[in-house]
């Protein structure tokens, strides 16, 4: 075979190749790989998000201010009853003082038990406190888990609709640091909460 035969199959080959890439490209077939995107569907869902002010709860719900007054009267009644043993620890110092300044002790004997006597008492002053300040602690622990606990259980049937994906507190800076107006939710939360209070304390009563 001579170059010119040679070419002429070369050109014909060559042909014939175009001609097959044309065709798969007008069947729908791409001749070159391409990226493929995928879209995924968004959601219309719009979150709604209630904000509650732990200042503002902590201030109007009943509950929560008639367990609060109830801790405040008792600890008003474990002062007293330090102040009058304090008083009386004095009143006993002062009459120890006064007998010895006047030397109405007839021996040392009576010297020394009178003043463990007063030792004694200041020591049992400062047992009491100590102990009123632990049970002040607990008795205010235990009221904040209660009243938390009783939030939620409340929240709970308040968003019974779920009307709101998320409600959120805040108490003063601390947590949410600003929310417009239409989050606040303080007011319908509180009205919620106290029928329910009110409610419950019905039925109790009965």
């Amino acid at each position: 075979m001579n170059q010119k035969s040679i070419l002429l199959l070369s050109l014909l080959v060559a042909s014939l190749l175009f001609g097959s890439c044309q065709k798969k490209q007008s069947d729908g077939q791409p001749a070159t790989s391409e990226p493929l995107t995928e879209t995924t569907p968004t959601s219309d869902h719009t979150l709604k998000i209630g904000v509650v002010s732990l200042d503002s709860l902590y201030k109007n719900y009943e509950y929560y201010t008639q367990a609060n007054k109830q801790i405040e009267a008792q600890l008003k009644r474990n002062q007293q009853t330090l102040a009058n043993k304090a008083q009386k620890a004095q009143e006993a110092y002062a009459s120890y003082m006064e007998k010895a300044q006047k030397g109405l002790f007839t021996s040392q004997a009576q010297v020394d038990a009178e003043e463990k006597r007063i030792t004694a008492m200041q020591q049992e002053g400062a047992q009491l406190e100590q102990r009123y300040a632990e049970e002040a602690m607990k008795v205010q622990a235990d009221a904040q888990k209660a009243l938390h606990d009783e939030v939620v259980a409340q929240l709970k049937a308040f968003n019974a609709d779920k009307k709101y994906d998320l409600i959120l507190t805040s108490a003063g800076l601390e947590g949410v640091m600003y929310a417009g107006e239409s989050f606040d939710i303080t007011q319908e939360v509180l009205d919620f909460l106290n029928a329910a209070y009110k409610a419950k304390a019905k039925e109790t009563k009965k």
